[in-house]
């Protein structure tokens, strides 16, 4: 097996040049680089990757683990691993199906080294389960958790949820409906005390509890909404969405079914993706490429012990033509 003495041997260098062309830390000429490349490629000689990252304590590899690959997934990853790239990090994906034993897995790749640190975007195991792996590694996420041991970079969803149905309202809006994801996310939680505030805010609106609806993030819940919205005799007059897509899909499934937006319904959405921008949504910028940057400069911090400040996020309304 060939070392990195022979190829030392073969390019008439000291192992410590070859040493430094192999982990590109310090100077070595361009003349003296093409030597060692050339007696590299002669000698068939691979570096022993595994080697390295014994010598620096990293594998330079993060971990994300999201339930599934979607749109929403996508943005977020995206926004992450270029952040993470500039820093000379990988990125892997760790789709767990919901899976809590394949969660468990992917973060038992921390305690066997095989990665530095962990990114969650949606866990199926409480935290409870995830924390104690922290003593192998750093943990970061955006749900929110207030937690000394796992980093989250969330924003404030009681403003921004009062903040769009306040806004609904001075465009005359005066029924709303309201889709919100999982019952047990905090973010779900902040968005139905917002709501409840607001009617407590407003006696005057009625709250309708048949338009509110939980737990709405299986496949296809846009369209259910916009064909139940069809076929209602009570409907009210616009819909706020927790997710730019599902508001999406409906938007999609009204244009089918000859139903005009906002003239006869408005649609608001949250995030503020590059699917709102297609379709023209309302929406909440969050700001999902901060939330990404603050989540893998914390890992990166964390790692090579360094002071961590975060970016602050704002969530700002952006109005497009869904609504009047």
């Amino acid at each position: 097996m060939t070392t990195i003495i022979d190829v030392a041997k073969k390019a008439g260098v000291s192992k410590s040049t070859v040493s430094r062309v192999v982990s590109n830390k310090g100077y070595v000429s361009q003349e003296t680089r093409q030597k060692i490349e050339k007696a590299m490629h002669e000698l068939g000689y691979i570096p022993n990757m595994l080697a390295r990252n014994l010598q620096s304590g990293l594998t330079k590899t993060i971990a994300f683990i999201s339930h599934d690959f979607n749109q929403h997934t996508s943005i977020f990853l995206n926004a992450f691993t270029k952040t993470a790239l500039n820093h000379d990090f990988y990125v892997n994906l760790y789709v767990t199906g919901g899976d809590k034993d394949k969660e468990l897995d992917a973060l038992n790749l921390m305690k066997y080294k095989q990665v530095d640190a962990i990114f969650i975007f949606t866990r199926s195991n409480s935290w409870d389960k995830i924390i104690p792996f922290k003593k192998f590694g750093p943990i970061s996420t955006w749900h929110r958790i207030d937690s000394p041991d796992i980093y989250s970079s969330y924003v404030n969803q009681y403003e921004s949820y009062l903040m769009s149905l306040e806004f609904l309202l001075t465009r005359g809006y005066q029924s709303i409906g309201h889709i919100l994801g999982d019952e047990n996310n905090k973010n779900t939680i902040a968005r139905i005390k917002a709501l409840n505030h607001f009617y407590d805010y407003h006696p005057e609106l009625k709250k309708d509890c048949d338009w509110i609806f939980i737990n709405s993030s299986h496949l296809n819940t846009g369209r259910d909404i916009a064909k139940k919205w069809a076929s209602s005799i009570h409907k009210p007059d616009a819909l706020v969405f927790y997710t730019d897509f599902i508001a999406a899909e409906c938007i999609s499934e009204l244009q089918l079914l000859g139903i005009k937006v906002p003239e006869d319904l408005g649609i608001m959405g949250f995030d503020n993706s590059t699917i709102s921008e297609i379709v023209h949504l309302t929406t909440v910028d969050c700001h999902l490429e901060t939330q990404a940057l603050n989540c893998f400069n914390y890992l990166n911090s964390q790692l090579k012990q360094l002071d961590f400040k975060p970016k602050d996020i704002t969530q700002d309304l952006v109005i497009r033509s869904s609504t009047k």
